[in-house]
């Protein structure tokens, strides 16, 4: 049988409204759903390495290029810290080198809490490996004891990678500090496989150079990327400034990525002459490795919410203007890229 026309609009309306229906669901299974809020470490912190207290969430603010990035809450965290030193002892280097390397080991474990653990391993040359301890006296004397292995001398990012899976399951606040002229030597890690390393294990790696640095401004926004005489400075958002156009390629992103920062201690200023006998350069030396102590010992745990990506995104976060007028100078460390989503 025909229908009659007034069937056929029935029909018509039906078939529309189910079209449209379908079409709202396909369109709303589509749309990227929320990223969930992420923790991440952010240090602030002044010259000195002093970190500044009592912040809240809505004293920061965080950007990708174009969306903002909420900032959810956060939790300052000065709980007990789990420290790998991985320290550079090739026989190349200077007698000052050497010094440098046991007074800013000194210098970190003076500023530590009792509660504190530490480990170390040599890189390039002799010394003991020490496992995580709460005891001063074996970190502090584990550079002038024979190695207990004979074979190949691990490269530092080979020992950066060893250290890393010395930490086991991850702790807040887990850090490694690399003491070294330079990251090279290596017969299996390279830089990609320990910023992976650092990532998936959460450790921020914090850097004390006995060579140059070469720091550019890699990430969108800015970022460290000089030393002054405390150690840091900053360029223009976006410029991507070289300072050192030769030096280690690796120390700064591989710091600067994880959450954490290098000084240039020694060495880094080819027209500038490093002899541990100037009372001003050894104070700095000391000055350096304490503000690191310090900014691994309190940090806050912020929760972010990035924007949706189907890929990792540069970012930058800081403290608003108000609270800027009304303090010293903050600087601020944080991993420097978001994402997936």
């Amino acid at each position: 049988m025909i229908p009659f026309s007034g069937d056929f609009r029935m029909l018509s309306r039906i078939l529309t409204s189910l079209t449209l229906v379908l079409g709202m669901a396909v369109a709303g299974a589509a749309q990227p759903a929320a990223c969930k809020a992420v923790e991440i470490p952010v240090s602030v912190f002044s010259v000195s390495g002093d970190v500044f207290r009592g912040l809240a969430a809505e004293d920061f603010v965080g950007r990708t290029q174009k969306k903002a990035v909420g900032v959810k809450s956060l939790n300052y965290d000065d709980g007990p810290r789990r420290i790998m030193l991985v320290v550079d002892t090739n026989h190349k280097l200077s007698a000052d080198s050497r010094r440098a390397e046991e007074e800013m080991i000194g210098s970190i474990l003076s500023a530590a809490r009792p509660e504190d653990s530490f480990a170390l391993l040599p890189a390039r040359g002799p010394g003991r490996q020490i496992s995580f301890t709460t005891e001063r006296p074996p970190i502090a004397k584990a550079l002038t004891l024979p190695a207990e292995k004979s074979g190949k001398e691990p490269g530092v990012l080979d020992a950066v990678l060893a250290g890393i899976e010395e930490f086991g399951a991850p702790q807040n606040g887990d850090a490694i500090v690399v003491i070294a002229a330079d990251l090279e030597g290596n017969h299996k890690a390279n830089a990609r496989m320990v910023a992976k390393a650092l990532e998936d294990h959460h450790i921020r790696m914090f850097g004390l150079a006995l060579g140059p640095v070469a720091t550019k401004n890699s990430v969108a926004g800015g970022s460290m990327t000089s030393t002054t005489s405390q150690g840091l400075a900053w360029t223009t958002p976006g410029v991507g400034d070289f300072v050192y156009e030769t030096g280690d390629e690796h120390f700064f992103d591989l710091t600067a990525n994880s959450g954490g920062l290098v000084f240039a201690v020694m060495n880094g200023d080819p027209q500038r002459s490093y002899n541990l006998s100037d009372e001003k350069l050894l104070l700095s030396v000391r000055q350096k490795a304490k503000a690191v102590a310090k900014i691994i010992a309190a940090y806050y745990r912020v929760q972010v919410e990035p924007p949706a990506s189907s890929h990792q995104e540069n970012w930058d976060l800081d403290v608003n203007e108000t609270i800027k007028k009304h303090t010293q100078p903050m600087f601020l460390l944080y991993p420097r890229v978001l994402g997936p989503c």
